[in-house]
């Protein structure tokens, strides 16, 4: 009798440590399937800063913007909702690479440094940086003076100066031996031909000099009629080499920048680019500091995201600012995550799908205008 109530107690002991692990397993699935259901009901929190016109506060007190757009539709293509969290550019960096938000979408320029850091998404828009003038800069005859210097006004007054020696020379070779005010001699009567040819073209007609052979004549008849032509095309042509650059501004081009300082916003691409090419630099906390530098003549010009200073000079500047045509290297605005974040590549199907959409071509037409 001892030897069954222990066999029997040793199943009952059995059994109930079974049906414990069954159960205790049950309890962790379900646990497990509990907290994965939280996680994708819990909003992304996605960090983002002033940056118009990728991202901002509108009239209504919400985020609005290209950046913000774009990561409003990715998160409700993943079913998810946002929880925006406003910081600076370095902080929002730093809490990505610490995974302290989810993400960081603004006008942030995906760069090796940053991928050393950070992963991206695909990028969904590229542009390039900007160059801002004050348009209003450096006028005033100093640089009429300084003009007279200039290549372009070399070349036109030597391309005139070669004109007036070929019409001179072909009216002396008619006249020498015939007209004593065109000596034989080649030196004199090379200088009395080109004095003939200025003072006709200029219509001045001193009368000290005047073709006398039936060649001469011709030449004369010729050289008058062209010359109305000639004078006018050099007249253009000097006049543009005087006065383009004081009706333009100092900074027209990339090549120009070498020759001005040149302000930039710290921690930016636009701050890299110009240290990388050797540029004498002022550093700012914002562009709005950066465009008041410019105006009060601090700057020669003023370097960053092109659609950034598009938005800022149309927007708060009336066109006090003028934003150059030419672009400088490539930017391309990505959407930072932390380094293996498993939202990378849900995140990257969505973008693409949002790129091919009407949404995001209104999106541009909205925050960009037609071009």
């Amino acid at each position: 009798m001892p030897i069954r109530i222990s066999i029997a107690r040793s199943f009952a002991l059995i059994i109930a440590l079974s049906a414990g692990g069954i159960a205790a397993a049950q309890g962790g699935t379900g646990s497990d399937q509990t907290t994965a259901d939280n996680a994708q009901s819990d909003p992304m929190i996605i960090a983002t800063k002033d940056a118009p016109p990728f991202a901002f506060v509108g009239s209504d007190g919400e985020w609005t913007g290209i950046a913000i757009e774009a990561v409003n539709a990715i998160v409700a293509d993943l079913g998810r909702t946002v929880e925006w969290r406003e910081d600076t550019l370095d902080g929002m960096l730093a809490s990505v690479a610490a995974g302290d938000v989810d993400a960081a979408a603004a006008a942030i320029t995906i760069t090796p440094a940053r991928e050393a850091r950070l992963d991206f998404t695909f990028p969904y828009y590229t542009t390039g940086l900007g160059i801002a003038v004050d348009p209003n800069a450096g006028n005033g005859w100093f640089r009429v003076v300084r003009n007279l210097f200039t290549w372009q006004f070399a070349v036109a007054i030597a391309t005139l100066s070669a004109v007036l020696l070929l019409a001179g020379a072909a009216v002396w070779a008619f006249e020498r031996g015939h007209n004593d005010e065109f000596p034989k001699d080649p030196a004199r009567g090379l200088g009395d031909g080109f004095w003939w040819a200025a003072v006709t073209m200029t219509t001045v007609g001193y009368g000290d000099k005047a073709p006398r052979t039936t060649g001469g004549r011709i030449v004369g008849l010729v050289w008058m009629l062209t010359a109305m032509l000639i004078v006018a095309s050099f007249t253009a042509a000097i006049a543009a080499a005087l006065t383009v650059g004081s009706l333009g501004t100092p900074v027209q081009s990339i090549a120009d920048l070498k020759n001005y300082r040149v302000g930039v916003v710290r921690g930016t691409t636009g701050a890299e680019e110009m240290a990388g090419r050797g540029m004498r630099t002022a550093r700012f906390d914002t562009a709005a500091d950066g465009f008041d530098a410019l105006l009060d003549g601090r700057l020669g010009a003023f370097v960053y995201d092109k659609p950034l200073m598009q938005y800022m000079a149309l927007q708060e500047y009336e066109g006090a600012v003028l934003i150059l045509e030419d672009t400088i290297g490539r930017q391309d605005y990505g959407i930072a995550l932390p380094t293996d974040s498993p939202l990378r590549e849900p995140m990257n199907r969505a973008l693409l799908k949002y790129l091919r959409s009407d949404d995001w071509a209104r999106v541009q037409t909205q925050y960009l205008g037609e071009n």
